[in-house]
Parts: C-alpha cells; structure tokens; sequence
C-alpha cells in the first residue's frame, strides 16, 4: 500500500497547512493545560478547586453549543478560527503576564479561564467540522480526523514533558507565554488556506428554526443520537484526566513538577499510538461500533487499575493504556458521527457533539473533584473506571444491538447529501 493510500488527507495542500500549524499550536496548548493545574494546585492545594476551574472553562459549551451550530453552517469556518484562535493567543499571554508579575491569585486563573471557555464554545466545532471541509477527497475524512487526532496526541507527550521541565527549570509563566507564541503557527496557516472560505446553509431563515431543523435531524438518525450519548456519558465520568492526574502525581503519589509531566506524557504515549496506528489504516480503516465499544472498555479497565495500586512506574503504563483507549474511542465516535451528516447539517450536528463531549465537562469536573477531595483521586480513577464499565456493557447488551443492527460500518449509513 502506498503512502497515498494509507495517508490520503495529506494529499491536500490545505489539510497539510492545518497539519503543520495545529501540530505547533497544540504542543503551546498542553504546555498551558500542564502549567495552569500546577498553578491551581499550588495556589489552592485542591482538586475541588481545579475541578471548579475546569468546570467554569467548559461551561460555555454547555449553555451555548446549540445556538452555535447554525453560525457554523452561515458564516465560512476558516474566518471564524481566525478570530478564536487570536482571542486563545491573547488570553495565555494574558495569564503569563499576572503569572509573571508574581500576583496572580486563583481567581485571575478563574477569569481568564472563563473567557477561554466562551472562545472554545466557538472554536472547538468550528474546528472539529472544518478538517472535514480541508480534504478534497471526501474518502479521505476518516484518515483527516484520525490524523488531527494524532498531532494532538504527540503534542500530549511533547506538551506536558517539556512543561513539567519548563515548570521545575524556569517558572509556571513560561508554559503561558510559549503557548501564546504557538498560536501564531495556526493563524499562519489558516491565512494561507484556500478551503474553509465557503458557508454551507444560506444566511436567510431564523437562528431558532435552524436548531430545530438540526435537533429534529440528529433524532431522525437515531444512530448519531445514540453515538451522543454514549460519548456524553463516558466524557462526564471517565475524561476528566486534567483533574485527575495532576492531583494523583501531587497529592496521592507526592511527586514533583517533573515526574508530573512525565505521567501526563505517559498518557499522551497511548493516545500517540493509537492516532498513528488509526492514521495509517488510511481508506481501509472504517469506524465500526465494535471499535467504539473496544476502545471504550480499555479505558474503562486501565482506570480501574490504577485505582487498585500506588505506584509510579505501573501507573505510567496504565495512564499510556488510557490514552490508547481514550483516543480511539474519541477519534471513533467524531469521525462516526461526521460521516453520518450532510455537508449543510455537519455544523449543527457537531455543535451537539460539542454539547456532549464538551459541554458535559462542568458536571464531569465537579464530580471528579469532588471525590478526589473526599476519598483521594486514586477512588476518583477507580469509581469512573467502574462507572464506564458498567454503562458500555449495558449499551452493548442491550441497547445497540437493537439501533446498530447490521451496521457494519457507519461508512453505510452516510447521509446520501453529504
């Protein structure tokens, strides 16, 4: 098989710009994300206080993904992420300026992380639904999202090693500062793009019809509704890894800066390996609910395992086994989900994905930080572990047999506008 074949996306001269400069703005990303709990957790000493900081930051994506999917389907996406990811690059230089100035408190991490959050509510469909617009071959999305996927993923190792050094070496501010620099990759690459310039549905109608013609859609094809709720329910309880970990390596294991970074890494190893390996099935790799299921029972397992034990090095392995399972499952369900919609619908379908798999974060991080404050984040690892374990084999049993009936690949069930 040829690299054409097995990494088609990059056949694309636009998706090979967004390549490059998503993979140097995402390496900024993690180096922020490891840097800001390590200063929550410094300033606070409190899992329930990071957890209430990540719950402000999510928020927005909760009470606004919906009213969001039809300005994603009017208006050209590749406009819209210039401005979120301007608004991202002012935001973390922001923060390295009060960090820097040595008076920062935990509510100067708070505000800034609120006014990210309403960036993100934008951004994070805008982005999701615009890789599938930059490849001219349309077999080719599969391969596009596993890809995105994979650069995310090796910045989750680059990002938070070099943070955790960066950290222990120079300051927490420096993490903020770099990120902000970061962002000029991106918008770099997005001025050069030609794709992303074209709104799908016409600016004429009413924001509040144009929900309703998406919720109405997504509950026509009930195996994009189920597909949401499975991820909203495995996000809420398992994907709460910027609470749980930070607080596992600081307050349960006693560790430092440096070996924080390095578990936060370990996790990214995973996630690495199984953005890569999704990457180079190119067109022959097709999302299937086994997949979902699969992935999903991996990550459910490796937590609970971490939850049984206290030591260093067999907790780096698990956490790499969360990531596999955490970014299969993830790349999986998106690329499930875009296959399934029409060109016209994918904004406002994605808004909803974005509901789910985002907008569930605030529920999910005050839960995990709670527990992780009354019982440690070892029980926080072990009881969603036990929770997502429970829920997909009840949906395997019982509830997807009867949506996903002769489903072979989702590929099938694509939408015949799309």
């Amino acid at each position: 098989m040829s690299i054409k074949d097995r990494l088609p996306a990059l056949a694309s001269r636009d998706y090979r710009l967004w390549f490059v400069g998503q993979g140097i703005s995402v390496i900024g990303t993690w180096l922020q994300n490891t840097g800001q709990a390590w200063l929550v957790l410094k300033l606070t000493n409190s899992p329930l206080k990071l957890g209430i900081l990540t719950s402000v930051q999510y928020l927005p994506s909760l009470l606004l993904s919906l009213f969001i999917g039809p300005i994603l389907d009017r208006y050209p996406k590749r406009s819209i992420l210039l401005w979120t990811q301007s608004l991202f690059a002012f935001s973390a230089a922001l923060l390295a300026a009060i960090v820097f100035s040595g008076r920062e408190q935990y509510w100067h991490v708070l505000a800034i992380a609120a006014f990210t959050g309403l960036v993100t509510a934008v951004d994070w469909p805008a982005r999701q639904s615009f890789v599938s617009e930059q490849v001219e071959d349309k077999d080719a999305v599969v391969n596009a999202i596993a890809l995105n996927s994979t650069i995310f993923n090796i910045a989750r190792v680059i990002g938070p090693a070099i943070g955790g050094a960066l950290i222990a070496a120079i300051g927490i501010p420096w993490t903020f500062a770099l990120n902000a620099l970061s962002y000029l990759a991106v918008i770099a690459s997005l001025w050069a793009m030609r794709s992303g310039r074209v709104a799908y549905a016409p600016k004429s109608g009413h924001y509040r019809s144009d929900i309703r013609e998406g919720l109405a859609y997504i509950k026509k094809r009930k195996s994009i509704g189920l597909l949401l709720a499975i991820v909203g329910v495995i996000t809420t309880f398992l994907l709460n890894f910027n609470i749980l970990i930070p607080s596992y390596a600081k307050l349960t294991l006693g560790l430092g800066a440096d070996r924080y970074g390095i578990l936060m890494s370990a996790m990214g190893v995973g996630a690495m390996l199984a953005g890569i390996l999704m990457a180079l099935g190119g067109r022959a790799l097709q999302p299937k609910p086994g997949f979902i299921f699969g992935a999903g029972f991996i990550l459910s397992t490796a937590m609970i395992l971490i939850g049984l034990q206290r030591n260093f090095i067999i907790s780096a392995i698990l956490l790499a086994a969360c990531g596999f399972g955490m970014s299969s499952f993830a790349t999986m369900c998106n690329t499930s989900v875009q296959i399934q919609s029409s060109s016209a619908m994918r904004g406002r379908v994605m808004a909803a994905y974005n509901l789910v798999f985002v907008g569930s974060t605030p529920f999910g991080s005050l839960y995990t930080g709670q527990i992780s404050d009354m019982l440690g984040s070892d029980a926080g690892f072990l009881i969603s572990g036990a929770i997502g374990l429970l829920f997909l084999l009840s949906m395997r049993l019982f509830i997807a047999p009867k949506v996903f009936s002769g489903v072979k690949s989702f590929a099938q069930l694509k939408d015949s506008e799309g």
